[in-house]
C-alpha cells in the first residue's frame, strides 16, 4: 500500500514538477522576447529622434520653403503617430497578427491561419493527450483482463500505467494554467 501511495504522489509531484518547469522555460522565453521588443523600441526611438534633427535641419536651411516644411511636419507627425501605435500593439500580445493593415490580402488570409492554428495548439494537445491517455487505459485493461498474467505483474502494469496517467495530466494542466495567468502580471 505504501508503494502504491509513493508511486501516485512520485507521478503526481514529478508531472507537477515537469509543468512548473515549462512555465520557467515560457516566462524565460517570454521575458526574452520582451527585451527584444524594448530593444527594437529603442531603435525606433533613436531612429525617430535622428528624423526629427535632419527635418530641423532641413527647415533651418530651407526657411523661405514654407510648405515643404509643413509637408515635413505632417509627415513626422505620421511617423509619431504610427511609432505610438506600434508601442501600444506591444502592449496586446499576444493579439492577432492578422490586423496588420499594410498587408496583402493573402498575407492577411495566411495570418488568419496562422492565429488559429496559435490558438488552437494547446486545446488540440491536450484533447489529443486525453484521447491517447484513454486509449491506452482501455488497452491496458483489455490486456489485464483477457491475458493469464500473475497478480504482481498485472499490479505492476496497473501502477506504471497510472502513474504515466497521473504525470502526463499535472504536467498538461500545471504548465497550461501555468502560461495562461501572465495575462494578470501587470506590465510596468
Amino acid at each position: 500500500m505504501l508503494e502504491l501511495l509513493g508511486a501516485v504522489f512520485g507521478s503526481i509531484f514529478g508531472g507537477g514538477a515537469t509543468g512548473l518547469f515549462g512555465v520557467a522555460i515560457q516566462r524565460f522565453a517570454d521575458y526574452q522576447n520582451r527585451k527584444l521588443d524594448l530593444q527594437l523600441e529603442r531603435e525606433r526611438r533613436e531612429t525617430e529622434i535622428a528624423k526629427r534633427q535632419a527635418d530641423a535641419a532641413i527647415m533651418r536651411e530651407e526657411w523661405a520653403g514654407r510648405l515643404q516644411v509643413a509637408t515635413a511636419e505632417g509627415d513626422a507627425a505620421k511617423d509619431v503617430a504610427e511609432s505610438a501605435a506600434f508601442g501600444k500593439s506591444q502592449w496586446a500580445e499576444p493579439a492577432r497578427y492578422s490586423h496588420a493593415p499594410t498587408m496583402t490580402t493573402g498575407q492577411q488570409w495566411v495570418m488568419v491561419i496562422l492565429d488559429g492554428l496559435r490558438g488552437a495548439v494547446r486545446p488540440l494537445l491536450t484533447v489529443y493527450l486525453c484521447a491517447l491517455t484513454t486509449y491506452v487505459w482501455v488497452q491496458v485493461r483489455g490486456v489485464l483482463s483477457a491475458e493469464d498474467l500473475d497478480a504482481r505483474a498485472a499490479l505492476d502494469v496497473w501502477r506504471l500505467v497510472v502513474g504515466q496517467i497521473l504525470y502526463l495530466t499535472t504536467t498538461c494542466t500545471l504548465w497550461w494554467f501555468g502560461v495562461r495567468n501572465k495575462s494578470g502580471i501587470s506590465k510596468v
